[in-house]
């Protein structure tokens, strides 16, 4: 059996701190973490620590589909790795990691002065996926998610 990888990557700009942390509070994680245009977050529980698990119930058609995972590594603000499974995984454990990059900061003008914002470079592994249909789902699932995290973390700015 062979697995696949999928890998992508995402600036952001914002500190690597507040995008790392928008992952582990089931509140704001919420507010951001959807896959696409017809997909919601029923509910959200989250035990953010090594060896706690979390459950994402997204919505779909009124159906809910439960995704769960462990946390197996938790280093603010640079990495965060769990195991992902689902139905798209086909109920089997995969792996995700996600490593947040500060870069350097992104200058503009402003009315009066410079201004100067730090920006992150997001970077998301998702292993063991089993088949190209699996990347292909991962892939655009993934994307969406990281595109909210972007916009949630511009509203709130």
């Amino acid at each position: 059996m062979t697995t696949e990888v999928l890998r992508i990557e995402k600036k952001i700009n914002a500190e690597p701190t507040r995008l790392f942390r928008a992952w582990l509070k089931a509140e704001e994680f919420s507010r951001w973490f959807l896959s696409g245009d017809l997909v919601g977050i029923e509910s959200v529980k989250m035990d953010p620590r090594p060896g706690g698990r979390f459950q994402i119930n997204m919505i779909l058609n009124g159906q809910i589909l439960p995704h769960v995972g462990e946390y197996l590594v938790i280093e603010e603000p640079t990495k965060l790795v769990f195991t992902w499974r689902s139905h798209a995984t086909k109920n089997l454990d995969t792996l995700v990691t996600v490593i947040f990059t500060a870069l350097l900061e992104v200058t503009g003008k402003g009315s009066k002065n410079t201004i100067h914002k730090p920006q992150t470079l997001v970077t998301l592994i998702h292993e063991r996926l089993e088949s190209g249909t699996e990347i292909e789902m991962h892939h655009y699932g993934w994307t969406n998610i990281l595109i909210g995290l972007e916009k949630w973390h511009s509203e709130e700015e």
